[in-house]
């Protein structure tokens, strides 16, 4: 394998492009991949196209040579997790995390410990590591996303916001410095300047981002609809109650098949019975499923990639005798909806059989209205559902301006036009993103 070889594969692995680093990487003699660099290159490939058994096998090779090599030992504990060896991993990661450097290690140990206290430490280790690199005026703009997302998880909202006001000129542009401080103000609760900051981060869209151009839909129905009988079948093992919700139920019901448009699964659970794990921890301790790092046990809301398919989890608690409440968090005026309380029955919908809401016309017209059974792909039901409840207009607002950005940033400019209007506070767009 030539040098210029080598180089080209490293760079598709840094540009996210694991297949083709791997195909180069192939062509490399044994004693080619004896070398720590190339080694370690094929083994994060192999690790990357989803062969942990592979890169398990790269990784321990890279060691055999370099038995201190730190990123093949992170490595290889990310392969043994993928392996399904929980506890192999945990351990091997509890030995990085030695390094006074190591947050990789700490925010691993987050990602998979079943300690609640051990993970909610690891989180506050990885935001303290991090800040101190991120001291300096020259931090590089990966490092200090990474750092502002670690605080964000360890809830040190106000750190992170004077982080990035630190160095807002760090930022490739205006825009992306901005709409850090929009969510930032969003996790934190205060809906009115999230919604300013995120309106602003419309506003500083480069006019050359944002041409129109034909829109592709990152959500593959086939993929999407193999997670969701994934994740049942593992609800089913755990004896959670649970159902397709909004837009999935929608889909099955109406159409008889997933939302081609849609962006995620949704699923509802109905609250565990005390003395049952929290779905949180069973989430964690599945080598399949990857959990935000900032989830709490107790939340309403969970956001699940499996498979590379994004699913959104809403816990239901009881509201009085007639009615559930779901929702994004626990802060008062976050987005949540309130419907008529159900029971769950079992039909075939889609060549499949599911646990539906007992009369799933009356869910689906308190969530979407009775307009239900037509095809509207720009209606966000974080926005306009009748079933919202108590929901500051300013939450409302900053779902519409973040769901707009998402869209132009994809030269929807249709898909963003109709969220704006349906802001419940007035939108009036000043810079090139109108």
């Amino acid at each position: 394998m030539r040098s210029s070889d080598t180089r080209q594969a490293i760079a598709h692995l840094k540009a996210g492009r694991a297949g083709e680093a791997l195909h180069l990487l192939r062509e490399a003699t044994p004693e080619q991949q004896r070398h720590p660099r190339l080694g370690l290159a094929l083994a994060t490939a192999r690790l990357r196209t989803r062969d942990p058994a592979g890169a398990l096998d790269a990784f321990n090779r890279v060691l055999a040579n370099s038995p201190a090599e730190r990123p093949a030992l992170y490595g290889r504990a990310l392969a043994l997790h993928a392996l399904g060896d929980r506890i192999g991993a945990l351990t091997a990661f509890r030995k990085l995390a030695g390094d006074p450097d190591a947050w990789k290690a700490w925010q691993s140990i987050a990602d998979i410990t079943d300690d609640e206290d051990e993970r909610l430490g690891a989180i506050e280790q990885a935001a303290g590591i991090l800040t101190r690199l991120c001291a300096g005026p020259e931090v590089p703009e990966l490092l200090l996303g990474r750092c502002i997302d670690s605080l964000v998880h360890a809830h040190q909202f106000e750190a992170a916001r004077q982080l990035v006001e630190q160095h807002f000129d760090r930022f490739g542009a205006p825009a992306e410095a901005v709409n850090r401080l929009a969510d930032i103000h969003y996790q934190a609760g205060d809906f009115r300047n999230a919604f300013s900051y995120k309106l602003r981060a419309l506003e500083l869209l480069p006019a050359q981002i944002i041409q129109p151009k034909s829109a592709r839909s990152v959500f593959d129905p086939r993929l999407a609809m193999q997670a969701l009988q994934d994740l049942t079948a593992l609800l089913r093992t755990w004896e959670f109650r649970f159902f397709p919700m909004a837009g999935t139920l929608l889909g099955l019901v109406r159409d008889g098949a997933l939302l081609p448009h849609d962006r995620d699964v949704d699923i509802g659970l109905f609250r565990p019975k005390a003395g049952m794990p929290d779905i949180a921890d069973r989430i964690r301790m599945h080598p399949g499923l990857i959990l935000r790092r900032d989830a709490r046990i107790g939340e309403r809301y969970y956001a699940i990639f499996h498979q590379g398919v994004a699913i959104d989890l809403f816990v239901h608690d009881p509201a009085g005798p007639d009615h559930l409440l779901c929702g994004v968090s626990d802060i008062p005026g976050d987005i949540q909806w309130k419907l008529t309380r159900f029971d769950l029955i079992e039909v075939g919908l889609a060549g499949s059989q599911w646990t539906i809401p007992d009369k799933p016309e009356r869910y689906l017209e308190e969530t979407y209205g009775a307009s239900w059974r037509h095809l509207d792909k720009g209606f966000a039901s974080a926005i306009s559902s009748p079933a919202l409840h108590d929901v500051d207009p300013y939450a409302r607002a900053y779902y519409a301006a973040a769901r707009a950005r998402k869209a132009l940033l994809v030269g929807n400019h249709s898909k963003a036009t109709s969220l704006l209007s349906q802001s419940p506070v007035p939108v009036n767009l000043q810079g090139s993103g109108k």
